[in-house]
């Protein structure tokens, strides 16, 4: 898909506050806030996923954050081990991966004894046959996706 610069400017600004409404959207591009809704609609089909909030894990409790690479048991399908992950609300982001590990899934716990007992829980999953757990000290950034568009920040 090609976007053109006022396409551009829209994903910026919706990257950036995604309760932006039409009308403040139109002032800033130069168009008038239907026109800016029937692009944002032609974008909601494929390139804008969805909108949400940003959440403070700190603040709702869940300071503790690692990254867990996960290597599958050989010969048992990957699909219900990913099934099996997906289930687990302590995972937040769940990758496949190429490297030493094939999965390597970001965890949120409030403890480090519930980041233990996550681990156990883990080690029990049909289809796990090692991790490795890296537990983050400190984020230096967290940042909306980068748009890859000549002069966007």
């Amino acid at each position: 898909m090609t976007f053109d610069a006022v396409d551009q400017q829209i994903l910026a600004i919706l990257r950036e506050n995604g309760r932006a409404s039409h009308a403040t959207i139109a002032k800033a591009v130069g168009l008038s806030a239907p026109a800016v809704g029937e692009r944002i609609r032609k974008l909601e089909q494929g390139v804008i996923l969805g909108y949400r909030a940003v959440l403070n894990p700190t603040a709702l409790g869940l300071p503790i954050c690692a990254f867990v690479a996960i290597i599958p048991q050989p010969r048992n399908p990957a699909a219900n081990l990913v099934e099996s992950l997906m289930a687990l609300p302590e995972i937040e982001e769940l990758h496949a991966v190429a490297g030493n590990y094939s999965y390597i899934a970001k965890v949120r716990v409030a403890s480090t004894q519930e980041l233990d007992a996550f681990l156990d829980r883990l080690w029990m999953l049909k289809g796990v046959e090692r991790t490795q757990t890296t537990m983050v000290l400190r984020t230096s950034v967290e940042r909306p996706i980068h748009l890859p568009f000549g002069g966007t920040a």
